[in-house]
């Protein structure tokens, strides 16, 4: 768009004379040159029409006039007392040469932001990637302003060219930083790497897997204390699930495998979730620093262009922060559910685990039972075999007085080897009693107040031992009645066949 004109035109007196303006964008001036006819020579006009137009230097001819009007959109650019023979091209210009200042003015102010960006850029010695993106949201915005011809062609070359050496410069500190990390990432990789094999290692000769899963939980939280590239984060978690599959497989729980793979994998998304926060709620508050900074700046507008673009760019700022937020809204929504999930897992295994512990207590409640009643089992036989040569020593002829002693002495001991079984049996019940209370008090200890009921189960259990118990005490006692009923009538016959002997 050109900022110079030429035409004919004349003064109050109809004079002939040549008129040409000269528009001064970022004074916002317009320069109103007149020559009268007798210096404005065919030559000179055809001078001012392809060259000074051109912006190529033109001598004036001495006897020229210079005025100086402020452009404005409502009163004309030119004095009343100068007519020219085109006043819709007069009209144009004004028009045109409004958008021209306020363009100027806009490249101004991106010229400007784009200057504190090169000192923030200058004084850097390392990336820094809040920086640019800063620099890569200026570009977007100088860009839009391109494609919407609020900016001219050559102030858009301009800003992009001196855009692009910032970028460039970027980039070197980015490449140099990028190959630090990843030679430190690698590191950091062999190092777990190492940790790891090891643990396979141990996982392989079949050494303690309940320690190793420990180890294998404890390396997976350091990691997240550690920056690796993209790559290498991948491989390593790859590398961890193997190791847990190797653990669950040889642990042999399905149950368990499923829940800590899935912990595993919601552990992983809610890292990388609290990643992604932290970048957006960074960004965010980049966003509304900006935010701030203009709505700061609006009463300190200098004119009613620099209010309106402070104005627009405050809009432009309040929707980027807004759809930002509504992202960083549903991240922590997302964040919420996660955390849920995991809390759910995690007493998911607790439940598994405890149920494993309390199988296992009911196993040995069980064998125990199982070798209590046996022990006394053995116990009635040997009392059975004893009341039984009780009976038969009675059953032999005896002289009188050695008899009457044999067969004082022998219920005597009968008596006392009931009484002896009894007791005994007695003191297993209640020693078999007082291990089953032990046993489910300390499982529901172990399982806490949310399983209480288990302690139930365990006091049920407890109350039909005692029961089964109760039963082999009676059987014994019925068993006991039984011989001493066999002893008695042994004893009867014995003593029918003595007094026979006797009387023979």
């Amino acid at each position: 768009m050109r900022r110079k004109l030429v035409l004919w035109g004349a003064n109050e007196k109809d004079e002939k004379m040549l008129v040409a303006l000269e528009l001064l964008e970022k004074e916002n001036v317009v320069n109103i040159y007149t020559f009268p006819e007798n210096v404005a020579t065919e030559d000179f006009y055809k001078m001012m029409s392809e060259k000074w137009k051109d912006d190529i230097e033109v001598e004036f001819p001495n006897g020229f006039t210079k005025i100086e009007r402020k452009l404005s959109m409502t009163d004309s650019i030119l004095p009343d007392e100068i007519k020219v023979e085109r006043p819709d091209l007069i009209t144009r210009a004004q028009a045109e040469w409004h958008v021209v200042v306020l363009s100027s003015k806009l490249y101004g102010l991106y010229k400007s932001e784009l200057e504190e960006l090169k000192e923030k850029v200058d004084g850097l010695s390392e990336y820094d990637n809040v920086l640019w993106n800063e620099l890569r949201e200026f570009w977007g915005k100088v860009q839009n302003q391109v494609n919407d011809k609020n900016l001219f062609r050559e102030h858009g070359a301009s800003l992009r060219e001196k855009t692009n050496q910032l970028f460039d410069k970027l980039k070197d500190l980015k490449k140099s930083l990028e190959s630090e990390f990843e030679v430190q990432s690698k590191k950091y990789m062999d190092d777990f790497r190492q940790e790891l094999s090891e643990i396979e290692e141990k996982v392989e000769k079949g050494l303690g897997l309940s320690p190793l899963f420990e180890d294998l939980k404890k390396v997976q939280a350091k990691i997240k204390d550690f920056k690796f590239t993209k790559d290498d984060r991948n491989e390593l978690w790859d590398k961890i699930d193997s190791t847990f599959k190797k653990l669950k497989e040889k642990r042999g729980n399905e149950s368990h495998q499923h829940s800590n793979n899935n912990l595993a994998r919601l552990e992983a998304r809610y890292n990388g979730l609290l990643g992604a926060i932290q970048k957006m709620q960074k960004s965010v508050d980049f966003d509304q620093k900006d935010l701030d900074y203009q709505v700061k700046k609006v009463g300190d507008s200098d004119g009613q262009l620099e209010s309106l673009l402070r104005a627009a760019k405050i809009k432009m700022i309040e929707e980027r922060l807004k759809s930002k937020q509504e992202k960083l809204d549903d991240m922590q929504l997302t964040k919420t559910e996660i955390e849920s999930k995991m809390e759910k897992e995690k007493k998911r295994a607790v439940k598994v685990e405890r149920q494993e512990k309390l199988d296992e207590a009911k196993e040995s409640v069980k064998q125990k039972i199982a070798v209590g009643i046996a022990e006394q089992s053995k116990e009635m036989d040997k009392i059975s075999d004893k009341l039984e040569k009780a009976a038969t020593e009675l059953a032999r002829p005896k002289k009188s007085g050695s008899f009457m002693d044999k067969l004082s002495e022998s219920v005597e001991q009968l008596v006392e080897d009931v009484v002896d079984t009894a007791k005994a049996v007695a003191e297993v019940a209640e020693e078999k009693l007082e291990e089953l209370m032990e046993a489910a008090e300390n499982t529901a200890e172990k399982v806490g107040d949310k399983f209480e009921n288990m302690k139930d189960k365990a006091e049920d259990l407890a109350d039909k031992a005692e029961d089964k118990l109760e039963d082999v005490v009676e059987n014994a006692s019925e068993y006991v009645g039984d011989l001493k009923d066999k002893v008695e009538t042994k004893i009867a016959s014995a003593v029918g066949k003595s007094s026979d002997s006797e009387e023979e």
